[in-house]
């Protein structure tokens, strides 16, 4: 541990890496969802419905923002096919348990011009279309600064850890993030961001942590995974990155592509 921390703390002083204010806190519900093939016309039917409804959620301010992604690759035997993201601004929206009272409320503002028997119809082709495979919980812990902005058919990756060490939180932040950072500056991908789960927790969880790496287009993320990541990297700092990748266990890395977006 000792060791770990002296090769971070020399990588912060030869990049002369200044301290940072940490970002708002933001709240994540990732719900990943397996699609069967013959379902897959009635899920996008689905999920552009509740879009509508999560339009109704912003407006009212109890969510941020709602995502669809597709996942790549997606074979039968790989899990899930999409991802919806719902951003939250506080734990304590995020935790509360929307009723069912207040879904048909919003889409009946969503859809004025629907009638019961149509709605009812979507509502039960939801259930039909999809299985939520999972869901986790997560909050974001730290990212880097840019300007980056989403838009659909924005490309990304996400790759599921699972913590080994308690100092893998600091090793992100300390000794990745600056070079994520690096890569930003130089136009080389959008963002990265750090996420934490809290539900579900414990050592039978499979994730404890999530990372992102988010691009502009398919054209930038093969240049950036083409090109030789490691390279600029002197010995000092590569020895911290070596000791850094011992706190966690990469159990998973996924394509993600944006279909849908509502803010």
């Amino acid at each position: 541990m000792k060791t770990l921390l002296t090769f971070a703390l020399v990588f912060l002083i030869s990049f002369g890496v200044k301290s940072q204010e940490k970002p708002t806190p933001l709240y994540l519900l990732f719900e990943f969802m397996h699609v069967e093939g013959q379902h897959g016309n009635d899920y996008w039917d689905v999920e552009n419905f509740w879009s509508g409804i999560h339009k109704q959620r912003v407006a009212d301010k109890s969510i941020i923002g709602w995502d669809l992604w597709s996942l790549t690759p997606s074979g039968t035997e790989q899990g899930s096919q999409f991802l919806t993201v719902t951003l939250f601004s506080s734990l304590e929206n995020m935790l509360k348990t929307i009723q069912i009272t207040d879904i048909i409320a919003y889409a009946h503002k969503a859809y004025p011009k629907m009638t019961e028997k149509e709605l009812n119809t979507m509502f039960d082709k939801t259930v039909k279309s999809r299985d939520i495979a999972n869901q986790v919980f997560l909050k974001q812990v730290d990212k880097t600064i840019g300007d980056f902005t989403m838009k659909v058919g924005t490309v990304g990756t996400i790759d599921v850890m699972k913590q080994l060490d308690n100092s893998y939180e600091s090793v992100e932040s300390e000794i990745f993030k600056p070079w994520h950072q690096e890569m930003v500056s130089k136009g080389k991908k959008g963002n990265w961001e750090l996420l934490r789960a809290i539900f579900p927790a414990g050592s039978e969880a499979g994730v404890t942590h999530i990372t992102i790496d988010m691009f502009n287009d398919v054209s930038q993320l093969s240049s950036y995974m083409e090109s030789a990541k490691g390279d600029d990297m002197d010995m000092k700092t590569s020895l911290a990155v070596i000791a850094g990748i011992k706190t966690r266990d990469w159990k998973e890395k996924k394509m993600i592509t944006l279909q849908l977006m509502v803010r």
